[in-house]
């Protein structure tokens, strides 16, 4: 929906549909607060189609950014029974859970915020998005598990820049891509507003890890 077009349908009730701007995600995070406009259930059935939208998690990523932004691509898994307008990007195919989690991974990790930042000015758009290399490994492979498992954990967390298994997610990706060390550690020297601690913790996860050989943690 459109947060300005379509706000003469959004209202205070309770039970409504949480409407869901791009400001309401962070990386990993996708959360309501108390004051969020919502959109009732009727209205929503009426205008939307509810297979593809509110009705199912979706991967979805903030529309409005900047190369200078601590972050520029910043994703998480919109929940089901939310709704959420144009500055939010949806998933609108149907793709497993497990493959949604792996690509949120992927769209948080410095990897693929590097890659954006060479191409955005104030918005991340479709375009840019659609034409982002992401490796895809196969689905039984150590190095995928490991992605999506910890992705999994960091949805689920409380403070998923804070959790241990941020900078492990960070090492993973960086092996996905194929990287070299001096690569990788280039990619982290180009956010200055990430704490030199992270980005420490990263590189030492990347270089105590074996990427032929690692398995799902």
């Amino acid at each position: 929906m459109n947060a300005s077009d379509d706000r003469r349908h959004f209202d205070g009730v309770s039970d409504g549909l949480p409407v869901l701007e791009g400001k309401h995600v962070e990386p990993f995070q996708a959360r309501a607060p108390a004051d969020v406009r919502r959109l009732p259930v009727a209205v929503a059935a009426r205008l939307l189609d509810e297979a593809r939208s509110w009705g199912r998690p979706r991967l979805a990523y903030r529309d409005v950014a900047s190369a200078t932004n601590r972050l520029t691509l910043i994703a998480a898994i919109v929940p089901a029974g939310c709704v959420t307008v144009h500055t939010l990007f949806c998933l609108k195919t149907p793709l497993p859970s497990r493959d949604q989690e792996f690509l949120c991974g992927v769209l948080n990790s410095f990897v693929a915020n590097y890659l954006v930042r060479l191409r955005v000015s104030t918005h991340v758009t479709t375009r840019i998005v659609s034409r982002l290399h992401v490796p895809r490994p196969p689905a039984h492979s150590p190095l995928y598990a490991t992605v999506a498992d910890l992705a999994t954990r960091l949805l689920r967390s409380a403070s998923p820049q804070q959790d241990e298994a941020y900078p492990e997610l960070q090492a993973a990706v960086a092996h996905l891509y194929s990287l070299t060390a001096d690569e990788f550690r280039h990619i982290l020297g180009t956010f200055p507003l990430i704490d030199d601690r992270t980005k420490a913790e990263t590189m030492a996860r990347y270089e105590s890890s074996d990427p032929s050989t690692r398995g799902a943690g």
